[in-house]
């Protein structure tokens, strides 16, 4: 009884996610973006706290690569915090143990770039063109079993182009994944 209650717990915990992912993405349909001048090294390292816990008990080192000079951007915090939750979030889906992920920023000319790279499993080549799709086909379970709907970065890619910018990946498998996301 116990194992069938714990099935039906996650079944629902799944479907809350996705219905909550797609009325996400309904609002960023209807309600666009209020930006606000940000500093991003503060604000980074703040959303990076959020995933100590689960980095720990993953066995997950979590670093800041953040330059001494504080990078200032435009963002809407909340909706750009969903953007940086996504892909730490993968990064520690897909991180084994003794595993990093590293949370970095810098100003490059007159663009703010932020990147999440981990020492994951890696992203095979031939999925890469299809990964920011909605409900992309190329989801998988994380290393210790965690579900996704698909939607996540399919979500962060339009935050990131509600803020002007651009995101994009390099991964080898076996290597690890870096998201490079490029702010104006």
């Amino acid at each position: 009884m116990v194992h069938y209650l714990g099935l039906i717990q996650r079944a629902c915990a799944h479907a809350t996610g996705l219905l909550e992912d797609v009325l996400y993405v309904g609002d960023l349909d209807q309600h666009g973006l209020d930006k606000r001048p940000t500093e991003v090294n503060a604000y980074l390292a703040t959303r990076l706290e959020g995933h100590r816990l689960a980095a720990r008990n993953k066995g997950v080192a979590l670093a800041l690569d953040l330059p001494a000079e504080p990078v200032h951007g435009r963002l809407h915090p909340a909706k750009f915090g969903r953007v940086l939750d996504n892909l730490l979030g993968n990064a520690l889906k897909f991180t084994p143990a003794g595993g990093t992920l590293t949370l970095g920023a810098q100003r490059h000319a007159d663009k703010v770039q932020i990147w999440v790279q981990d020492t994951g499993i890696g992203i095979p080549g031939k999925l890469h063109h299809q990964l920011f799709d909605k409900f992309n086909p190329t989801r998988r379970q994380g290393l210790h079993g965690e579900t996704t709907t698909g939607l996540g970065l399919f979500i962060a890619k339009q935050i990131v182009q509600l803020h002007g910018g651009d995101i994009w990946l390099e991964s080898r498998e076996q290597e690890g994944t870096t998201f490079f996301i490029e702010l104006p």
